[in-house]
C-alpha cells in the first residue's frame, strides 16, 4: 500500500476539522501513526494502553467539542477501545476510531494479532467502514477518500458518535528513510451544509394548543453539554411562566433561577407519599439521562404525559413509561414557542421541597463524624469559581448529586454516565486535563474506579491543572448501601472487592503530589493546601466502610422523616 494514500486520509481528517490524534504503538498500524503524527496541523498524543487511551480521547471530544482520532494495531487492540466507543454512542460524542487490520486472507488463519475486526463494535458506532485491502487502482483510492471524507462528517452529522475505519494493512509498514513525505491540499474533501430543524407553524399551533389544558408543567433537564444560549433562554421561559427545571447535578442547569437541584433528596420521601398537587401534569424533557434515581421512579410512578425536545433522536427513549411526544426541533427554538404559564404555586411547593432538602443535608452533615460524605461536601463547597468537576461512577456521583452545587459558582459539572462504567472515569478527566491546560479540573472518585484506571497516568502528557479527590474505604463501598447485596453473606468477598492498596505509591511514581486525611483534625489542615495546589495532586480521604453505611443510611433517614 503506498504511503502517500495513507497521508491523505490524515490530510481529508485535518480539513474536516480534526485537530487531535491518540495513537496507541504497534506496528501494524506504522503507516497512519506516521502519516498523522507528522502531519503538521494534527496534535498527536502516544498513549499505550488503548482503554485508557480511548478514554482520553472521550474526554478530549468531550472538551474541545470536536470529532478526535484514535489510532491503534490489530488484534486485541481494537477490542480494548470498546468500553469507550460505547460511552462516546450513549453519550453522544464524536469519535474516528481507525483500527489497523491483517488483510482479509489472513482472518481465520491462526495468524498473529488476527481476529474478526470488521464491524467489531456493532450498533455501538454511528457506521463501521472498511477499506479495501489493495489501493493500487485509482477507483480504490477515490472510494477510500469518499469513506473517509464520510466517516468523519458522521461522527458530527446530526446526532454525534463514533465510526470506526477499519483499514487492513500488507507488509512492509514503514517507508524508506529516503521516500519524499507528502500531504496533497487538493486531496478529494466533500463539504457539508447542515441546516437547523424548525417547526411549522400549524406544528406549533398544535403543541401551543396541547399545553392550554396543562396547569403544572415541569422541565427536565437530563446530561448533555448545553450551550450557553439554550440554558439562557430555559431560564428566562422558567422565570416568565412559573416553570420548574428539574436539574440534577450532571445537567449542569444547577444555576438556573428555578432549578430543582435535589430531586433526588426530595422524591426520596415523595415515593411513599405523593400528593395530587406535587405531581406535573406534563414533563418536557431536554437532553438524555438523569443520575436520580428517586426523581425517576417518581415520574415513572405519577407522571402521565412527557414531551422530549431535541434536534435529532436516535432512537425513541421512555424512561418514564410516560412519552406522548417526541418533538424534533432545535430547543433553543422550541422554548420561543412555549406560551402556557404553570400553576405559581407549583413551583412554590418545588421551590420549598428543595430549600427544606438542602437545609436538612447542611445541618445533618454539620453534626457527623468524619466520613467521606462530610468530606466530600466540604470539598465541593471550596471549588474554585470557574472549575470543572468530573464525577466518577458508582457512589461518588451519587454523593455528589445528594450534595448538590450552589448557584453563581460557574463550575462544570462531567460524567460518564452514557453506560455509567467505572473503567475510565480517570482517563476521562486526564483527556480533559491535557485538552484544556488554562482551567483548573477536579474528578471525585471511589478506590476500586481510581486503581481499576490507574494507567490514566501511563504516559508522558502534563496536568498539573487535575486534582483528584480519593474516597478510599477499601473496597466497593456502594454495595452496602443498597439493597440486596449487603444482606447477602458474600457481600465482603463477591461484592465489596476490598482491596488494600492506597495512593501513596501511585503519586510517586508518576510525579503527583499526595496528600491524605483520616480524620477531621488531619483534614482540615490539608483542605485548603489541597485545593489551591499549583500541580496536580491526589488528596486521599481514608474512611471505614461500616462508619460510611451508618452515616448515610441515617442522611437518607433524616431526608424521609
Amino acid at each position: 500500500m503506498q504511503q502517500d494514500i495513507i497521508n491523505y486520509i490524515a490530510e481529508i481528517c485535518h480539513q474536516q476539522g480534526i485537530e487531535k490524534a491518540i495513537i496507541s504503538p504497534g506496528s501494524r498500524n506504522a503507516p497512519l501513526t506516521l502519516a498523522f503524527a507528522r502531519h503538521p496541523k494534527i496534535q498527536c498524543f502516544s498513549i499505550s494502553d488503548e482503554r485508557s487511551a480511548a478514554f482520553i480521547g472521550v474526554g478530549m471530544a468531550q472538551a474541545e467539542r470536536n470529532p478526535v482520532a484514535l489510532i491503534c494495531t490489530s488484534g486485541s487492540a481494537s477490542l480494548n477501545y470498546a468500553p469507550a466507543v460505547a460511552e462516546a454512542y450513549f453519550q453522544e460524542i464524536p469519535l474516528v476510531v481507525i483500527t489497523a487490520d491483517r488483510p482479509p486472507e489472513w482472518i481465520d488463519q491462526w495468524d498473529g494479532q488476527t481476529i474478526r475486526q470488521e464491524n467489531i463494535y456493532g450498533k455501538h458506532v454511528k457506521n463501521s467502514y472498511n477499506i479495501a485491502a489493495d489501493l493500487s487502482h485509482p477507483d480504490a483510492q477515490w472510494q477510500t477518500y469518499r469513506i473517509i471524507n464520510e466517516a468523519v462528517f458522521e461522527s458530527k452529522n446530526g446526532i454525534n458518535g463514533p465510526v470506526h475505519i477499519n483499514i487492513p494493512f500488507r507488509e512492509p509498514f514503514y517507508p524508506e528513510q529516503t521516500k519524499n513525505w507528502n500531504y496533497d491540499s487538493n486531496v478529494k474533501i466533500i463539504k457539508s451544509v447542515i441546516g437547523e430543524k424548525c417547526l411549522t407553524k400549524s406544528q406549533i399551533e398544535k403543541l401551543q394548543q396541547e399545553l392550554k389544558s396543562k396547569e403544572k408543567i415541569a422541565f427536565l433537564l437530563g446530561q448533555d453539554d448545553y450551550h450557553k444560549d439554550f440554558l439562557d433562554a430555559l431560564n428566562q421561559v422558567s422565570k416568565k411562566l412559573n416553570i420548574p427545571v428539574f436539574a440534577d447535578i450532571i445537567s449542569n442547569g444547577y444555576q438556573l433561577n428555578n432549578a430543582i437541584n435535589l430531586p433526588d433528596s426530595i422524591c426520596m420521601k415523595m415515593l411513599k407519599d405523593s400528593k395530587e398537587e406535587e405531581i406535573p401534569d406534563l414533563i418536557i424533557s431536554f437532553g438524555k439521562s438523569i443520575i436520580s434515581k428517586n426523581l425517576k421512579l417518581f415520574l415513572r410512578k405519577n407522571v402521565k404525559e412527557q414531551w422530549q425536545v431535541r434536534a435529532h433522536h436516535a432512537f425513541i427513549a421512555d424512561p418514564f413509561q410516560a412519552l406522548t411526544g417526541q418533538v424534533e426541533t432545535e430547543p433553543t427554538a422550541f422554548l420561543e414557542h412555549i406560551n402556557k404559564s404553570s400553576s405559581a404555586e407549583f413551583l412554590k411547593l418545588w421551590q420549598d421541597k428543595n430549600l427544606q432538602a438542602e437545609s436538612k443535608t447542611q445541618s445533618f452533615l454539620a453534626n457527623q463524624a468524619f466520613s467521606e460524605f462530610s468530606a466530600l461536601q466540604e470539598l465541593m463547597k471550596n471549588l474554585p469559581a470557574g472549575s470543572h468537576l468530573h464525577l466518577a461512577n458508582s457512589l461518588s456521583v451519587r454523593y455528589a448529586n445528594f450534595i448538590g452545587l450552589k448557584s453563581q459558582r460557574d463550575i462544570k459539572v462531567w460524567a460518564n454516565r452514557g453506560t455509567s462504567g467505572i473503567d475510565g472515569s480517570t482517563s476521562t478527566a486526564v483527556g480533559h486535563a491535557i485538552s484544556h491546560p488554562d482551567q483548573s479540573h477536579f474528578l471525585i472518585t471511589g478506590d476500586v474506579a481510581f486503581f481499576y484506571d490507574r494507567n490514566a497516568f501511563w504516559h508522558k502528557y502534563p496536568y498539573p491543572n487535575l486534582k483528584i479527590i480519593l474516597l478510599n474505604n477499601h473496597g466497593g463501598s456502594i454495595f452496602r448501601m443498597i439493597k440486596g447485596p449487603k444482606e447477602q453473606a458474600e457481600l465482603e468477598e463477591f461484592f465489596e472487592t476490598e482491596q488494600r492498596l492506597e495512593a501513596k505509591s501511585l503519586c510517586s511514581e508518576f510525579g503527583i503530589a499526595h496528600f491524605s486525611a483520616h480524620n477531621l483534625e488531619s483534614f482540615n489542615t490539608i483542605r485548603d493546601k489541597f485545593v489551591h495546589y499549583p500541580h496536580s495532586a491526589i488528596i486521599e480521604i481514608k474512611t471505614d466502610s461500616k462508619t460510611n453505611q451508618k452515616i448515610f443510611e441515617d442522611f437518607k433517614n433524616q431526608l424521609i422523616s
